[in-house]
């Protein structure tokens, strides 16, 4: 009975063995998958903790493609038969072409960021013939994500809080000779400060420079007047404008301006002028975007 007993104990073990064994014989080694319409271009997600299956066929060469600034390093190929194998290395990857009938062996290839170990096997019905085998790399994914991430606290630092570069909105112009504003804690760049002498009727309803154009603000009903700068020999020229809802957006800041309608006239002078502009923090153009240094840890390393 005891007899009995134990080869009853031994061949459950040997099942339980064989059942366990099983999934881990299973998961061995990763099949890839066609990366599209042909079966023969195949693709994989890296994994440092897994080998790949690579169908090979005589007559037929297969290339392991690596990510851009990847390469084999110097002594970096190690193949189980070299003799059945032929395998060349390039800038892309490793180029292998099988040299005999049943050619089946390991391959391991170590690059500057990554170790991939393969299993060159025969054809099957699970998996063609590779021709092509490129790789997914979450680590890479991860690293331009992380990227990106630093990219926009950079830009949110330049910005310094600015809900883009808008320019600051000062309050109407109530008298003549001077302009009131409201504090300008959005844009401290705005520049308020003109002076106007001449035909108040034509003066807009609020006036201030960011550095690169001149705003004139008529939240009025009356008739737009043309705006001209004075050039330096004293004369005058038409100012390059367009408009933003009620305002006379002029492209350029200058020491004087000078206002017409019919023959009414009025002078503009901006006594906080500055032929270098103001200091733009955030370096850019561009409303609601910034300038910022490439990181150097953004580019993968060799």
């Amino acid at each position: 009975m005891k007899g009995r007993t134990m080869r009853m104990s031994a061949g459950a073990a040997a099942a339980a063995l064989s059942f366990a064994l099983a999934p881990i014989h299973a998961r061995a080694l990763e099949t890839p998958r066609s990366c599209g319409s042909d079966p023969h271009i195949q693709c994989a997600i890296y994994d440092p903790d897994q080998a790949y299956r690579v169908a090979t066929m005589p007559g037929r060469a297969v290339m392991i493609q690596f990510e851009p600034g990847e390469h084999i390093i110097n002594s970096g190929e190690g193949i189980g038969d070299g003799k059945a194998w032929h395998v060349a290395i390039n800038d892309s990857g490793a180029m292998l072409k099988p040299g005999a009938p049943q050619p089946e062996t390991n391959l391991l290839l170590v690059t500057n960021r990554r170790t991939y170990p393969l299993s060159l096997v025969n054809v099957s019905a699970a998996q063609p013939a590779t021709w092509i085998l490129r790789f997914d790399y979450p680590d890479t994914r991860a690293r331009a994500a992380s990227a990106q991430l630093r990219r926009q606290e950079a830009v949110s630092a330049a910005l310094g809080g600015q809900q883009g570069n808008e320019p600051a909105v000062p309050a109407s112009i109530v008298s003549v000779g001077a302009v009131k504003s409201m504090p300008v804690a959005s844009v401290p760049a705005a520049n308020i400060q003109y002076m106007m002498r001449g035909d108040r009727a034509l003066a807009p309803t609020a006036l201030w420079d960011d550095g690169r154009f001149t705003y004139f603000k008529y939240a009025t009903a009356r008739d737009l007047p043309t705006i001209f700068t004075k050039l330096p020999d004293g004369g005058e020229a038409t100012a390059n404008f367009h408009m933003e809802r009620d305002t006379v957006v002029v492209h350029e800041v200058s020491k004087s301006f000078v206002i017409r309608y019919g023959q009414s006239v009025l002078g503009i002078r901006n006594d906080g002028y500055s032929p270098d502009g103001h200091y733009n923090r955030a370096g850019s153009s561009v409303p609601g975007s910034a300038r910022i240094a490439r990181d150097h840890t953004d580019a993968s390393t060799d």
